[in-house]
């Protein structure tokens, strides 16, 4: 994945959108602050996964290059939960949006036979997110309405990563632990409806693509090893909005 042209566009289209909304006056009566609960369902996507040469000796030994992952992306489920603070002016909303997600699985598996074992990396990935979305929307009829945005932000992400090479006939197990914690740029994109439930309350439901920027565990205790990858997720978001 080339993060760099989406960046680029993210931003690009985030000043766009800015420009447009100041250029528009809102009516004192028609802007309105509000709180948001947030609950989120999504598939995480690690890929890119690399080990920059740190595990094995990259020789290849029988059918096997010595230190080389098995797969470069990694697939799991995750839940979040977040509030935001907003205000909405005419068809414009701004939010600032929290959100903490427990948690992805990176585990990934590196034939060593230089050892003659099997070298793993498990890792717990658990993420917190802190946005500014720019949100446009738009009615569909009496109480429904779509809604499209973007946002960016920062991503603290905690990583609390085991290395292992597994037991053999003549070795036993060998086991040592790392904890990272990083802060990475984050942009999002997000489409979806909303309905009017009467009152102050407003009822969301989004999808949305976020880019979390990059995960690194390691290097461990008496072992070189660091692995790297890139990370993103699909999130179908819930949440109920109160009017102040």
């Amino acid at each position: 994945m080339k993060k760099t042209p989406a960046i680029y566009s993210i931003l690009l289209l985030t000043s766009t959108l800015l420009l447009t909304l100041v250029s528009q006056p809102a009516m004192a009566d028609d802007s309105e602050w509000f709180i948001a609960a947030k609950a989120s369902l999504g598939e995480d996507t690690i890929d890119n996964i690399s080990d920059g040469g740190t595990i094995g000796t990259g020789m290849l030994i029988g059918n096997d290059i010595d230190g080389q992952i098995v797969d470069d992306e990694v697939d799991d489920y995750t839940a979040g939960l977040g509030f935001a603070v907003g205000k909405r002016m005419g068809n414009w909303t701004i939010e600032g949006e929290y959100v903490y997600r427990y948690r992805t699985d990176w585990d990934i598996a590196a034939p060593t036979p230089a050892i003659q074992t099997i070298t793993n990396v498990f890792s717990d990935v658990e993420t917190q997110t802190l946005l500014v979305n720019l949100i446009r929307r738009g009615a569909i009829n009496q109480n429904w309405s779509w809604e499209a945005g973007i946002g960016v932000g920062v991503a603290l992400q905690s990583i609390d990563a085991d290395y292992i090479e597994r037991a053999t006939l003549t070795n036993p197990e060998f086991r040592v632990s790392d904890n990272e914690s990083d802060t990475e740029f984050t942009y999002n994109i997000l489409a979806g409806v909303t309905r009017d439930l009467g009152g102050p309350w407003t009822f969301n439901l989004r999808y949305r693509y976020i880019d979390l920027g990059e995960l690194e565990a390691g290097p461990f205790p008496t072992r070189p090893a660091r692995v790297s990858a890139d990370h993103m997720a699909h999130e179908l978001q819930f949440s109920f909005e109160f009017e102040l």
